[in-house]
Protein backbone atom coordinates (compact mmCIF):
# COMPACT_ATOMS: atom_id res chain seq x y z
CA UNK A 1 0.00 0.00 0.00
CA UNK A 2 1.54 3.43 -0.95
CA UNK A 3 1.27 6.74 1.68
CA UNK A 4 -2.03 7.65 0.42
CA UNK A 5 -3.85 4.54 0.81
CA UNK A 6 -2.14 4.00 4.68
CA UNK A 7 -3.44 7.51 5.48
CA UNK A 8 -7.03 6.72 3.95
CA UNK A 9 -7.27 3.88 6.29
CA UNK A 10 -5.53 5.44 9.33
CA UNK A 11 -8.43 6.49 12.07
CA UNK A 12 -7.58 7.64 15.57
CA UNK A 13 -11.78 8.13 16.52
CA UNK A 14 -14.31 10.99 16.54
CA UNK A 15 -13.89 13.87 18.38
CA UNK A 16 -17.70 13.63 19.91
CA UNK A 17 -17.31 10.38 21.90
CA UNK A 18 -21.15 9.08 21.27
CA UNK A 19 -20.43 8.80 17.58
CA UNK A 20 -17.71 6.20 18.37
CA UNK A 21 -19.37 3.35 21.15
CA UNK A 22 -17.85 0.81 19.18
CA UNK A 23 -14.44 1.87 18.32
CA UNK A 24 -13.97 3.22 22.61
CA UNK A 25 -14.11 -0.79 23.12
CA UNK A 26 -10.44 -0.60 21.34
CA UNK A 27 -8.80 2.17 22.88
CA UNK A 28 -10.31 3.80 25.95
CA UNK A 29 -7.66 4.99 28.35
CA UNK A 30 -8.55 3.87 31.52
CA UNK A 31 -7.14 6.45 33.91
CA UNK A 32 -7.18 6.28 37.40
CA UNK A 33 -10.71 8.03 37.58
CA UNK A 34 -11.61 5.27 35.94
CA UNK A 35 -10.65 2.95 38.41
CA UNK A 36 -12.05 5.19 41.03
CA UNK A 37 -15.46 4.88 39.09
CA UNK A 38 -15.27 1.36 38.72
CA UNK A 39 -14.77 0.73 42.53
CA UNK A 40 -17.20 2.72 43.77
CA UNK A 41 -15.01 5.57 45.08
CA UNK A 42 -15.98 8.45 42.71
CA UNK A 43 -20.20 9.18 41.81
CA UNK A 44 -19.50 12.28 40.41
CA UNK A 45 -17.74 13.05 37.42
CA UNK A 46 -16.98 16.79 36.43
CA UNK A 47 -15.21 17.46 33.37
CA UNK A 48 -14.66 20.32 30.90
CA UNK A 49 -16.59 20.24 27.83
CA UNK A 50 -14.57 17.42 25.76
CA UNK A 51 -13.03 15.91 28.24
CA UNK A 52 -14.09 12.55 28.15
CA UNK A 53 -16.76 12.53 30.13
CA UNK A 54 -19.64 11.13 27.70
CA UNK A 55 -16.57 9.22 26.59
CA UNK A 56 -16.55 7.28 30.26
CA UNK A 57 -20.42 7.21 30.34
CA UNK A 58 -20.07 5.31 26.96
CA UNK A 59 -17.63 2.52 27.79
CA UNK A 60 -18.93 2.15 30.92
CA UNK A 61 -22.17 1.32 29.24
CA UNK A 62 -19.96 -1.59 27.21
CA UNK A 63 -18.49 -2.46 30.59
CA UNK A 64 -22.09 -4.29 31.74
CA UNK A 65 -20.97 -7.66 31.95
CA UNK A 66 -17.55 -7.42 33.52
CA UNK A 67 -20.16 -5.67 36.73
CA UNK A 68 -22.45 -8.71 36.24
CA UNK A 69 -20.02 -10.80 37.91
CA UNK A 70 -19.78 -8.47 40.45
CA UNK A 71 -23.47 -8.50 41.05
CA UNK A 72 -23.43 -5.32 40.17
CA UNK A 73 -26.39 -4.10 37.49
CA UNK A 74 -25.59 -1.40 35.06
CA UNK A 75 -28.43 0.50 33.84
CA UNK A 76 -28.10 4.11 31.62
CA UNK A 77 -30.29 6.76 32.31
CA UNK A 78 -30.09 8.79 29.57
CA UNK A 79 -29.31 7.84 25.33
CA UNK A 80 -25.67 7.42 24.80
CA UNK A 81 -26.38 9.32 21.57
CA UNK A 82 -29.81 11.08 19.83
CA UNK A 83 -32.46 12.89 21.20
CA UNK A 84 -32.07 13.28 24.83
CA UNK A 85 -34.60 11.78 26.95
CA UNK A 86 -35.21 15.10 28.83
CA UNK A 87 -35.85 17.31 25.78
CA UNK A 88 -39.59 18.19 26.33
CA UNK A 89 -38.63 19.52 29.77
CA UNK A 90 -36.82 22.41 27.99
CA UNK A 91 -39.78 23.44 26.46
CA UNK A 92 -42.72 22.93 29.47
CA UNK A 93 -41.16 22.98 32.31
CA UNK A 94 -42.54 21.77 35.71
CA UNK A 95 -43.72 24.51 37.86
CA UNK A 96 -41.09 24.10 40.87
CA UNK A 97 -38.57 22.61 42.66
CA UNK A 98 -40.71 19.97 44.11
CA UNK A 99 -42.00 18.81 41.17
CA UNK A 100 -38.42 18.43 39.39
CA UNK A 101 -37.64 16.18 42.51
CA UNK A 102 -40.49 14.20 41.99
CA UNK A 103 -39.74 14.07 38.10
CA UNK A 104 -36.49 12.65 38.81
CA UNK A 105 -37.08 10.45 41.67
CA UNK A 106 -40.17 8.84 39.80
CA UNK A 107 -38.42 8.42 36.84
CA UNK A 108 -35.13 6.68 38.33
CA UNK A 109 -37.50 4.15 40.24
CA UNK A 110 -39.24 3.28 36.61
CA UNK A 111 -35.50 2.57 35.26
CA UNK A 112 -34.52 0.69 38.09
CA UNK A 113 -37.86 -1.57 37.58
CA UNK A 114 -37.13 -2.22 34.19
CA UNK A 115 -33.88 -3.34 34.37
CA UNK A 116 -34.77 -5.42 37.46
CA UNK A 117 -37.31 -6.70 35.40
CA UNK A 118 -34.95 -8.08 32.50
CA UNK A 119 -33.00 -9.57 34.75
CA UNK A 120 -35.85 -11.92 36.05
CA UNK A 121 -36.69 -10.18 39.38
CA UNK A 122 -39.04 -12.04 41.76
CA UNK A 123 -39.12 -11.55 45.03
CA UNK A 124 -41.99 -10.41 47.24
CA UNK A 125 -40.17 -6.68 47.51
CA UNK A 126 -39.95 -6.53 44.04
CA UNK A 127 -43.44 -7.61 43.01
CA UNK A 128 -44.89 -5.20 45.07
CA UNK A 129 -43.55 -2.47 43.56
CA UNK A 130 -44.35 -3.64 40.22
CA UNK A 131 -47.60 -4.43 41.37
CA UNK A 132 -47.94 -0.18 42.28
CA UNK A 133 -46.46 0.78 38.95
CA UNK A 134 -49.06 -1.40 37.13
CA UNK A 135 -52.17 -0.09 39.63
CA UNK A 136 -50.74 3.69 38.36
CA UNK A 137 -50.77 3.05 34.96
CA UNK A 138 -46.95 3.40 34.96
CA UNK A 139 -45.82 0.33 33.30
CA UNK A 140 -45.07 0.87 29.45
CA UNK A 141 -44.58 -2.26 27.08
CA UNK A 142 -41.76 -0.62 25.08
CA UNK A 143 -40.46 1.84 27.15
CA UNK A 144 -37.76 4.30 25.90
CA UNK A 145 -36.36 7.36 27.67
CA UNK A 146 -38.30 9.80 26.41
CA UNK A 147 -41.31 7.78 26.79
CA UNK A 148 -40.51 6.74 30.20
CA UNK A 149 -40.06 10.94 30.94
CA UNK A 150 -43.69 11.14 29.10
CA UNK A 151 -45.13 8.80 31.35
CA UNK A 152 -43.97 10.32 34.46
CA UNK A 153 -44.88 13.80 33.74
CA UNK A 154 -48.28 12.72 32.95
CA UNK A 155 -48.54 11.01 35.93
CA UNK A 156 -47.60 13.83 38.02
CA UNK A 157 -49.77 16.30 36.71
CA UNK A 158 -52.79 13.82 36.94
CA UNK A 159 -52.37 13.65 41.02
CA UNK A 160 -51.32 17.13 40.90
CA UNK A 161 -52.15 19.50 42.93
CA UNK A 162 -53.91 16.71 45.54
CA UNK A 163 -49.93 15.29 45.60
CA UNK A 164 -51.66 12.61 47.93
CA UNK A 165 -53.83 10.31 45.76
CA UNK A 166 -57.10 10.88 46.40
CA UNK A 167 -58.51 7.11 45.97
CA UNK A 168 -62.48 6.69 46.12
CA UNK A 169 -63.87 3.22 47.47
CA UNK A 170 -67.38 1.47 46.02
CA UNK A 171 -69.30 1.69 49.32
CA UNK A 172 -71.03 -2.07 48.40
CA UNK A 173 -67.85 -3.63 47.26
CA UNK A 174 -65.20 -1.56 49.52
CA UNK A 175 -63.18 -1.66 46.30
CA UNK A 176 -60.91 1.02 45.05
CA UNK A 177 -63.01 2.23 42.16
CA UNK A 178 -60.52 5.13 41.15
CA UNK A 179 -57.25 3.39 39.40
CA UNK A 180 -54.11 4.80 38.55
CA UNK A 181 -53.12 6.66 41.65
CA UNK A 182 -51.47 4.15 43.64
CA UNK A 183 -48.16 6.78 44.28
CA UNK A 184 -47.92 9.38 46.25
CA UNK A 185 -45.75 12.12 46.08
CA UNK A 186 -45.75 12.57 49.55
CA UNK A 187 -45.35 10.62 52.65
CA UNK A 188 -49.33 9.20 52.83
CA UNK A 189 -51.42 9.52 55.83
CA UNK A 190 -51.94 6.57 57.79
CA UNK A 191 -55.83 6.77 56.06
CA UNK A 192 -54.10 6.22 52.81
CA UNK A 193 -51.59 3.79 53.44
CA UNK A 194 -54.38 1.54 54.53
CA UNK A 195 -55.75 2.07 51.21
CA UNK A 196 -52.57 0.75 49.25
CA UNK A 197 -51.03 3.81 48.54
CA UNK A 198 -47.10 4.30 49.38
CA UNK A 199 -44.48 7.11 48.31
CA UNK A 200 -41.69 7.39 46.29
CA UNK A 201 -39.37 6.45 48.57
CA UNK A 202 -40.82 3.69 49.77
CA UNK A 203 -40.70 2.34 46.47
CA UNK A 204 -37.03 2.86 46.81
CA UNK A 205 -36.53 1.09 50.02
CA UNK A 206 -38.71 -1.87 48.33
CA UNK A 207 -36.07 -1.47 45.30
CA UNK A 208 -33.37 -1.52 47.84
CA UNK A 209 -34.84 -4.67 49.88
CA UNK A 210 -35.47 -6.44 46.74
CA UNK A 211 -31.48 -5.82 45.27
CA UNK A 212 -30.38 -6.80 49.05
CA UNK A 213 -32.39 -9.81 48.70
CA UNK A 214 -30.90 -10.88 45.73
CA UNK A 215 -27.17 -10.52 46.89
CA UNK A 216 -26.66 -7.35 43.98
CA UNK A 217 -26.19 -4.12 43.90
CA UNK A 218 -27.45 -1.55 40.92
CA UNK A 219 -25.44 1.30 39.16
CA UNK A 220 -27.65 4.32 37.56
CA UNK A 221 -25.96 6.38 35.31
CA UNK A 222 -26.64 9.77 33.88
CA UNK A 223 -24.83 11.91 31.28
CA UNK A 224 -25.72 14.63 28.80
CA UNK A 225 -27.26 17.37 31.12
CA UNK A 226 -25.60 20.15 29.28
CA UNK A 227 -27.69 19.35 25.97
CA UNK A 228 -31.37 19.68 27.61
CA UNK A 229 -31.18 23.05 28.80
CA UNK A 230 -29.16 24.78 26.59
CA UNK A 231 -29.83 28.63 26.89
CA UNK A 232 -32.01 28.74 29.98
CA UNK A 233 -29.38 28.82 32.36
CA UNK A 234 -32.08 29.49 35.52
CA UNK A 235 -34.45 26.33 34.79
CA UNK A 236 -30.64 24.38 34.58
CA UNK A 237 -29.78 25.21 37.76
CA UNK A 238 -33.35 24.22 38.90
CA UNK A 239 -33.17 20.87 37.89
CA UNK A 240 -29.75 20.14 38.83
CA UNK A 241 -29.77 21.08 42.01
CA UNK A 242 -33.03 18.80 42.68
CA UNK A 243 -31.22 16.11 40.79
CA UNK A 244 -28.68 16.55 43.27
CA UNK A 245 -30.78 16.72 45.93
CA UNK A 246 -32.79 13.31 44.46
CA UNK A 247 -28.76 11.92 44.90
CA UNK A 248 -28.16 12.59 48.41
CA UNK A 249 -31.85 11.31 49.83
CA UNK A 250 -30.23 7.74 47.43
CA UNK A 251 -27.29 7.72 49.75
CA UNK A 252 -29.89 6.18 52.15
CA UNK A 253 -30.05 3.34 49.98
CA UNK A 254 -26.90 1.13 50.43
CA UNK A 255 -27.71 -1.31 46.94
CA UNK A 256 -28.56 1.81 44.71
CA UNK A 257 -26.23 4.13 43.49
CA UNK A 258 -26.78 7.25 41.31
CA UNK A 259 -23.76 8.32 39.04
CA UNK A 260 -23.79 11.64 37.34
CA UNK A 261 -21.46 13.09 34.39
CA UNK A 262 -21.34 17.11 34.34
CA UNK A 263 -19.84 19.93 33.13
CA UNK A 264 -17.53 21.62 35.61
CA UNK A 265 -18.84 25.27 34.53
CA UNK A 266 -22.38 24.27 34.62
CA UNK A 267 -21.51 23.09 38.85
CA UNK A 268 -20.05 26.14 39.27
CA UNK A 269 -22.95 27.96 38.06
CA UNK A 270 -25.45 25.91 40.28
CA UNK A 271 -23.08 26.66 43.39
CA UNK A 272 -22.02 30.47 42.90
CA UNK A 273 -25.45 31.48 44.55
CA UNK A 274 -25.20 29.11 47.49
CA UNK A 275 -26.36 25.68 47.42
CA UNK A 276 -26.43 23.74 50.37
CA UNK A 277 -26.16 20.53 49.96
CA UNK A 278 -22.49 20.67 48.11
CA UNK A 279 -20.98 19.40 51.88
CA UNK A 280 -23.18 16.09 51.44
CA UNK A 281 -21.60 15.67 48.07
CA UNK A 282 -18.09 14.09 48.56
CA UNK A 283 -17.68 11.69 45.85
CA UNK A 284 -16.29 13.95 43.29
CA UNK A 285 -13.73 14.13 40.37
CA UNK A 286 -12.63 16.12 37.88
CA UNK A 287 -11.12 14.41 34.88
CA UNK A 288 -8.04 16.64 34.66
CA UNK A 289 -5.08 15.77 31.75
CA UNK A 290 -1.82 16.80 31.79
CA UNK A 291 0.52 16.40 28.91
CA UNK A 292 1.53 12.90 29.30
CA UNK A 293 -2.07 11.83 29.55
CA UNK A 294 -3.30 13.12 26.15
CA UNK A 295 -0.01 11.93 24.74
CA UNK A 296 -1.02 8.56 25.71
CA UNK A 297 -4.84 8.45 24.64
CA UNK A 298 -3.69 9.83 21.44
CA UNK A 299 -0.82 7.34 21.17
CA UNK A 300 -3.18 4.56 21.93
CA UNK A 301 -5.29 5.22 19.52
CA UNK A 302 -2.61 5.86 16.81
CA UNK A 303 -1.43 2.29 17.16
CA UNK A 304 -4.28 0.74 16.64
CA UNK A 305 -3.86 1.59 12.74
CA UNK A 306 -1.39 -1.64 12.26
CA UNK A 307 -0.36 -0.80 8.39
CA UNK A 308 0.20 2.33 9.16
CA UNK A 309 2.85 1.08 11.50
CA UNK A 310 4.22 -1.64 9.36
CA UNK A 311 4.43 0.96 6.71
CA UNK A 312 6.70 3.35 9.00
CA UNK A 313 8.37 0.25 9.76
CA UNK A 314 7.52 0.14 13.77
CA UNK A 315 8.15 -2.96 15.34
CA UNK A 316 4.89 -3.31 16.60
CA UNK A 317 6.21 -6.37 19.43
CA UNK A 318 7.60 -2.95 21.34
CA UNK A 319 4.49 -1.12 21.58
CA UNK A 320 4.01 1.02 23.80
CA UNK A 321 7.42 1.05 24.63
CA UNK A 322 8.41 2.48 21.25
CA UNK A 323 5.65 5.24 21.05
CA UNK A 324 8.68 8.06 20.84
CA UNK A 325 9.93 6.58 18.57
CA UNK A 326 6.47 6.52 16.58
CA UNK A 327 5.58 9.81 17.32
CA UNK A 328 8.54 10.82 15.17
CA UNK A 329 8.11 9.26 12.30
CA UNK A 330 4.27 10.02 12.01
CA UNK A 331 4.95 13.63 12.96
CA UNK A 332 7.14 16.19 11.10
CA UNK A 333 10.41 17.04 12.63
CA UNK A 334 11.13 20.47 12.03
CA UNK A 335 8.03 23.20 12.39
CA UNK A 336 7.85 25.75 9.51
CA UNK A 337 10.77 27.75 11.78
CA UNK A 338 13.11 24.88 11.72
CA UNK A 339 12.88 24.34 15.36
CA UNK A 340 12.22 20.92 16.65
CA UNK A 341 8.65 19.53 16.88
CA UNK A 342 6.91 18.41 19.80
CA UNK A 343 3.57 17.14 21.45
CA UNK A 344 3.89 20.71 23.38
CA UNK A 345 3.29 22.35 19.71
CA UNK A 346 -0.41 20.26 19.62
CA UNK A 347 -1.15 21.32 23.07
CA UNK A 348 -0.26 24.94 23.36
CA UNK A 349 -2.82 25.14 20.23
CA UNK A 350 -5.69 23.45 21.79
CA UNK A 351 -5.09 24.95 25.25
CA UNK A 352 -8.01 27.58 26.52
CA UNK A 353 -7.74 30.26 29.05
CA UNK A 354 -8.10 27.74 31.79
CA UNK A 355 -4.98 25.89 30.32
CA UNK A 356 -7.28 22.55 29.39
CA UNK A 357 -6.66 20.35 26.99
CA UNK A 358 -9.34 18.49 25.87
CA UNK A 359 -9.12 15.12 23.90
CA UNK A 360 -11.99 16.19 22.02
CA UNK A 361 -9.69 18.94 19.95
CA UNK A 362 -6.32 17.05 20.62
CA UNK A 363 -8.72 14.26 18.23
CA UNK A 364 -9.67 16.96 15.90
CA UNK A 365 -6.60 18.53 14.96
CA UNK A 366 -4.46 15.29 14.12
CA UNK A 367 -7.41 13.94 12.56
CA UNK A 368 -7.76 16.91 10.30
CA UNK A 369 -4.21 17.09 9.51
CA UNK A 370 -4.39 13.59 8.43
CA UNK A 371 -6.97 14.37 6.01
CA UNK A 372 -5.72 17.37 4.74
CA UNK A 373 -2.45 15.54 4.15
CA UNK A 374 -4.78 12.78 1.92
CA UNK A 375 -5.97 16.27 -0.02
CA UNK A 376 -2.49 17.21 -0.98
CA UNK A 377 -0.91 14.04 -1.82
CA UNK A 378 -4.41 13.82 -4.43
CA UNK A 379 -3.54 17.12 -5.83
CA UNK A 380 0.03 15.81 -6.07
CA UNK A 381 2.15 17.85 -3.36
CA UNK A 382 4.22 15.45 -1.55
CA UNK A 383 6.13 16.03 1.81
CA UNK A 384 8.91 13.95 3.33
CA UNK A 385 6.62 13.63 6.26
CA UNK A 386 3.89 11.17 6.83
CA UNK A 387 1.82 14.05 8.16
CA UNK A 388 3.47 17.62 7.30
CA UNK A 389 3.73 20.83 9.29
CA UNK A 390 1.52 22.33 6.89
CA UNK A 391 -1.59 19.56 7.06
CA UNK A 392 -0.95 20.10 11.33
CA UNK A 393 -1.58 23.97 10.55
CA UNK A 394 -4.89 23.35 8.65
CA UNK A 395 -5.96 20.83 11.64
CA UNK A 396 -5.56 23.87 14.01
CA UNK A 397 -7.33 26.05 12.11
CA UNK A 398 -10.13 23.70 12.03
CA UNK A 399 -10.50 23.20 15.75
CA UNK A 400 -10.22 27.30 16.27
CA UNK A 401 -13.59 27.57 13.54
CA UNK A 402 -15.06 24.20 15.67
CA UNK A 403 -14.51 25.99 19.41
CA UNK A 404 -15.55 29.67 18.71
CA UNK A 405 -18.92 27.86 16.76
CA UNK A 406 -19.28 25.82 19.83
CA UNK A 407 -18.54 28.81 22.33
CA UNK A 408 -20.59 31.44 20.77
CA UNK A 409 -23.90 28.67 20.23
CA UNK A 410 -23.60 28.14 23.98
CA UNK A 411 -23.07 31.58 24.99
CA UNK A 412 -24.86 33.44 22.40
CA UNK A 413 -25.45 36.75 24.59
CA UNK A 414 -21.42 36.79 24.72
CA UNK A 415 -21.50 36.47 20.44
CA UNK A 416 -21.14 40.48 19.77
CA UNK A 417 -18.26 40.91 22.10
CA UNK A 418 -16.46 37.69 21.20
CA UNK A 419 -16.41 39.12 17.47
CA UNK A 420 -15.72 42.55 18.29
CA UNK A 421 -12.38 41.35 18.78
CA UNK A 422 -12.43 39.76 15.13
CA UNK A 423 -9.34 40.89 13.67
CA UNK A 424 -7.65 43.10 15.87
CA UNK A 425 -3.72 44.21 15.94
CA UNK A 426 -3.89 42.78 19.40
CA UNK A 427 -3.93 39.64 21.46
CA UNK A 428 -3.69 41.05 24.73
CA UNK A 429 -6.42 43.89 25.84
CA UNK A 430 -6.15 46.41 28.88
CA UNK A 431 -9.80 47.04 30.82
CA UNK A 432 -9.75 50.41 28.96
CA UNK A 433 -9.09 49.16 25.51
CA UNK A 434 -12.22 46.56 25.59
CA UNK A 435 -14.59 49.10 27.37
CA UNK A 436 -13.71 51.35 23.86
CA UNK A 437 -14.21 48.12 21.55
CA UNK A 438 -16.74 46.83 23.28
CA UNK A 439 -18.67 50.27 23.50
CA UNK A 440 -20.06 50.03 27.24
CA UNK A 441 -19.69 50.78 31.00
CA UNK A 442 -16.35 50.31 32.61
CA UNK A 443 -19.28 47.96 35.30
CA UNK A 444 -20.52 46.10 32.24
CA UNK A 445 -16.80 45.61 30.96
CA UNK A 446 -15.11 43.93 34.05
CA UNK A 447 -18.36 42.04 33.92
CA UNK A 448 -17.89 40.34 30.58
CA UNK A 449 -14.45 39.95 30.72
CA UNK A 450 -14.75 37.88 34.43
CA UNK A 451 -17.40 35.67 32.53
CA UNK A 452 -15.13 35.08 29.50
CA UNK A 453 -12.28 34.40 32.39
CA UNK A 454 -14.51 31.82 33.58
CA UNK A 455 -14.79 30.41 30.09
CA UNK A 456 -10.97 29.86 29.59
CA UNK A 457 -11.74 32.47 26.23
CA UNK A 458 -9.33 34.73 28.00
CA UNK A 459 -6.41 34.37 30.62
CA UNK A 460 -5.62 37.04 33.01
CA UNK A 461 -1.80 37.51 32.82
CA UNK A 462 -1.64 40.50 35.22
CA UNK A 463 -0.60 39.49 39.21
CA UNK A 464 -2.41 42.84 39.88
CA UNK A 465 -5.83 42.50 40.07
CA UNK A 466 -6.68 46.04 39.99
CA UNK A 467 -5.17 46.03 36.09
CA UNK A 468 -5.94 42.86 34.58
CA UNK A 469 -4.27 41.98 31.30
CA UNK A 470 -6.46 39.66 29.10
CA UNK A 471 -4.98 37.24 26.96
CA UNK A 472 -6.70 35.19 24.17
CA UNK A 473 -5.19 31.88 23.87
CA UNK A 474 -4.15 30.43 20.66
CA UNK A 475 -7.16 28.18 20.08
CA UNK A 476 -9.53 30.89 19.61
CA UNK A 477 -7.07 33.15 17.37
CA UNK A 478 -7.27 31.91 13.79
CA UNK A 479 -11.24 31.95 13.70
CA UNK A 480 -11.24 35.70 14.94
CA UNK A 481 -8.36 36.51 12.42
CA UNK A 482 -6.22 37.60 15.40
CA UNK A 483 -2.38 36.82 15.09
CA UNK A 484 -0.97 33.05 15.69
Amino acid sequence: MNKIEILKNTYIGSRVAEQELEGLKNYFLKTYLWEQLINDQVDIVFGCKGSGKSAIYNYLSTYEYDLISKYVYLTLAENPRGTVAFKDLNTSPPTDEFEFKCIWKLYFVLIISQKLSEENFKDEDFKTVIEKLQQSDLIARRATFTSTVKMVRDYIRRINPVIEPNVSLNENSGLIEKIGVKISLLEPSNKSSDKGIVSVDNLFELLNKSLKNNSAKIWLAIDRLDAVFQEDFELEATALRTLFQVYNDLQTFSNIRLIIFLRDDIWSRIIENGFRETSHITKTESIKWDHRSLYDLLMTRIEKNTEMLHYLKIDTSLIPSNRDELFRCMFPKKQANKTDFTFEWIISKIEDGNENASPRELIQLVSSAIKNEIKLISEGISSLDFISFESLLVGFKDVSKTKIETFVAEYPKLKTFIFRLKGQKKVRFKLDELKEIWECSKKDTIIISNNLIKLGFFKNESNVESTPILFIPLVFRPSLNLQY
